[in-house]
């Protein structure tokens, strides 16, 4: 016998069990446990008699790891949205969030579990009264008894009790609902399959009735978009009608659809619909909404009332079908009942899409039928489209770009393979057509590489890709590839904007403690709304990170750094070296560029290319920096524009990274330094005019 451990504090049980707002909440997260686990089926038995409720499948099975998972509530190793493969067999996540545990003391005080994965069997079981009376059931273990069994699986009782059930059983007597339950998720290698004791029909996700088979002689329309297409078609008795463009605000997310629109003569109406496509509050007619496969408890964000306050004639509100939308991204969060989305940009987004796309097809559908009228009266019939094997219509050819590929690269780049950009030829008859067979031009020069070469500047590059169909002729797509520097700030923390930044992905940061703080609080300041207001601070603050860091270095390295004969140089150097913190800041800068050593380093570990350091090291930019933080710390911004205020904390952010990684390095007390001397500065000072 081996056993398991729970891995939460006691008194979360009731706390996270809130998590679980009602029974077919529950359910759908355990019809969800046994999709992930890549079972054909998941089967629910609810017997009054025995009051238990039953959920079986045939999927992987757990072993140990996956039992002591289980326990560890709220926690899950699951990717929500991702696809994975298994024998050949393609699936989204649906599970994510670890409530799996939770979800079936929803119905009952005791579970029992038994699961078979690579042939060994475990059993166990756990009463939830007994650890919500616990203080704490960190630790507490779980028995779990094994033995040998062929079949893989998991079989979920819950022992539940007269009230439970026969609340459970009022919830699925209505049909809209106990229907929309076989119908959680949309895959064809997947069926759900409701039993209740006593009852004859079994119902489940193969038995339900197909939407575009639903009351045929009234339908008017038959609609399909899919959002790698951009394109909204409209089918009447079968036959294309027209289309219309649509595209997402957004990549990040996929919208398809299929929606059949009914036109119900004068004496029809839409009561012969099944209940599946109803909604529970008023019995309308309205298309399932489903995220990553799911079927999403919803019925206002695809409203077929959206367009209530206009008139009959310009709308089309009786409908039904599947949306579906697929996205991968951690921003796509749900409420806790899973009625809404948690509000953020890609909810916003996503919502403003599904809202301009229903009112798109049914402002155009309404214009349509108006064209169809005749005699007063609107022809209905089958709406579907039905191609027949003898009678293959010609098309348009497309060209689909993978939408999950980047756009935007730094520099410099890695060579780009451009083919696999390109998600799915098609020529005019629907046939897939090889990618070799496709054109690829960059900035208007066929590539017989296909591949485009490292890029070193910041620039953008125009990818077009061609297609020569022998019945359609010429069908093209273009993308546009930006690349830029890649820049980070070296405050240390994440801002909105900063004023420092070196061209570097490696995220690094100042050490020096009181500069490290100045650039912080600076970059505070120039995220903030009122950066205006804070200008004269900033201005008066570059020359104190200029003057602590070469203050630093100079006494850390103070064998680098040589003292000058000023006899040796003109009355203009002597003048200009006066300035104990421009000569301090331009021999630094003169001493990197005479030891090309210190400059591998400092690239090494900051991070910025070697050439990019190289060519930032213009003595006279730092000349002037320096000179303009005189200006700043003593006339604050009445003299120092804007402008010249961010050009300056730039260089004075290179500055400080060059002292940090020179100051903190352990390789460059080791190097042989060549030293700058009088003619050096003279070369710098001596012709300034």
């Amino acid at each position: 016998m081996s056993s398991a451990s729970l891995k939460f504090s006691g008194n979360l049980i009731e706390e996270l069990s809130q998590k679980i707002p009602s029974s077919l909440f529950a359910l759908n997260e355990l019809i969800k446990n046994a999709y992930d686990a890549f079972s054909p089926d998941v089967v629910i038995n609810i017997s009054l008699s025995k009051q238990t409720i039953t959920i079986t499948d045939h999927g992987n099975g757990m072993g140990t790891e996956d039992i002591e998972s289980l326990f560890h509530i709220s926690k899950s190793t699951k990717r929500y949205g991702y696809e994975v493969e298994q024998d050949g067999v393609r699936r989204l996540t649906q599970g994510s969030k670890g409530l799996g545990f939770l979800s079936a003391f929803k119905f009952g005080d005791k579970v029992e579990w038994v699961t078979c994965k690579t042939g060994v069997r475990s059993k166990f079981s756990v009463r939830k009264s007994e650890l919500v009376a616990k203080d704490d059931v960190a630790g507490t273990v779980i028995p779990v008894i094994t033995d040998s069994h062929s079949e893989s699986g998991t079989i979920i009782t819950v022992y539940s009790n007269k009230g439970e059930i026969e609340e459970l059983l009022s919830d699925l007597s209505d049909n809209r609902v106990v229907e929309k339950l076989a119908a959680a998720i949309i895959d064809d290698s997947f069926n759900i399959n409701i039993n209740i004791e006593n009852q004859q029909q079994v119902v489940s996700t193969k038995k339900l009735n197909s939407f575009q088979k639903e009351n045929e002689e009234n339908q008017l329309f038959y609609v399909a978009y899919d959002s790698l297409e951009n394109e909204i078609e409209f089918y009447h008795k079968g036959e294309h009608v027209k289309s219309f463009p649509f595209e997402l605000e957004r990549t990040d997310y996929s919208v398809s659809l299929e929606l059949i629109i009914f036109h119900f003569q004068q004496g029809k109406n839409s009561k012969s619909v099944s209940s599946l496509n109803r909604r529970t509050h008023d019995d309308s007619l309205y298309p399932l909404v489903y995220i990553n496969r799911n079927l999403f408890n919803n019925t206002v964000i695809f409203d077929p009332e959206v367009l209530r306050k206009k008139s009959s004639g310009e709308t089309l509100p009786q409908m039904i079908g599947r949306v579906s939308v697929t996205c991968q991204s951690k921003y796509i969060e749900f409420n806790s009942d899973r009625t809404n989305f948690v509000e953020n940009n890609l909810t916003r987004s996503l919502l403003k899409d599904l809202d301009g796309l229903n009112k798109l097809i049914q402002t155009k559908g309404a214009e349509l039928k108006k064209g169809l009228r005749s005699n007063k009266k609107v022809p209905t019939g089958k709406a579907m489209p039905v191609e027949s094997a003898n009678e293959q219509k010609n098309g348009t050819a497309l060209i689909l770009v993978d939408r999950k590929k980047p756009t935007t690269y730094y520099t410099p780049s890695e060579q780009i393979d451009l083919e696999e950009y390109i998600f799915q030829v098609r020529n005019s008859l629907g046939e897939d057509v090889k990618n070799a067979e496709v054109e690829i031009i960059i900035d208007g020069e066929k590539s017989s590489s296909r591949v485009l070469s490292s890029v070193e500047e910041p620039c953008e590059k125009k990818v077009c890709f061609r297609y020569h169909d022998t019945i359609t002729n010429l069908v093209s797509k273009e993308i546009t590839l930006s690349f830029e520097l890649k820049i980070s700030n070296i405050s240390g923390t994440v801002q909105e904007k900063s004023l420092f930044t070196i061209q570097s992905g490696s995220n690094y940061s100042v050490r020096i403690e009181t500069v490290s703080d100045l650039i912080n609080a600076i970059d505070k300041a120039y995220s903030s709304r009122s950066k205006e207001e804070f200008l004269p601070v900033i201005a008066c603050s570059i020359r104190s990170i200029f003057e602590i860091s070469s203050d630093k270095i100079l006494k850390a390295r103070k064998k680098w750094f040589a003292k000058f004969d000023e006899s040796k140089l003109s009355s203009t150097a002597k003048r200009e070296i006066k300035d104990k913190l421009l000569l301090n800041v331009v021999h630094l800068v003169l001493l990197l560029k005479k030891n090309p050593r210190l400059v591998t380093e400092i690239s090494d570990v900051s991070g910025v290319a070697y050439s990019t350091l190289n060519n930032l090291l213009d003595v006279r930019d730092f000349r002037n920096s320096v000179k303009n933080s005189h200006v700043g710390a003593h006339q604050s911004t009445r003299y120092l524009s804007k402008p010249k205020v961010e050009s300056c904390a730039d260089a004075c952010g290179h500055f400080s990274v060059i002292c940090d990684v020179l100051l903190n390095s352990n390789k460059v007390a080791a190097f042989n330094i060549n030293k700058v001397d009088e003619s050096d500065i003279e070369e710098v000072f001596g012709f300034i005019a």
